[in-house]
């Protein structure tokens, strides 16, 4: 038998739901945000691809490699950038400056 008491233990394991319950929640939230971002992205690149509103494409390849900080999502979207006009500076030449 535990040290604590019945009620203790039914408190406990009602808690231990909870918190089961609310991490289920919060990747039920998560699943959602992402599949937004997702639906969201594509949708932008299909505007992009069509030239669908003057001046995204430009605004897209200038500011795009402004917004990415990290070298490996500059590396997975240089191909993007250039194919809109611009250039993707990496790690090395940021460094240099």
């Amino acid at each position: 038998m535990s040290i604590l008491g019945n009620d203790e233990l039914k408190e406990q394991q009602k808690l231990k739901s909870l918190e089961l319950a609310i991490n289920r929640e919060k990747v039920k939230v998560d699943k959602k945000l992402t599949r937004q971002k997702i639906l969201l992205g594509a949708f932008l690149i299909e505007t992009l691809e069509k030239n669908q509103v003057q001046g995204l494409k430009e605004y897209t390849a200038k500011r795009l490699p402004e917004y990415l900080t990290r070298e490996t999502d500059r590396k997975l979207l240089k191909g993007l950038v250039e194919n809109l006009g611009g250039t993707m500076p990496s790690d090395e030449k940021k460094e240099q400056q």
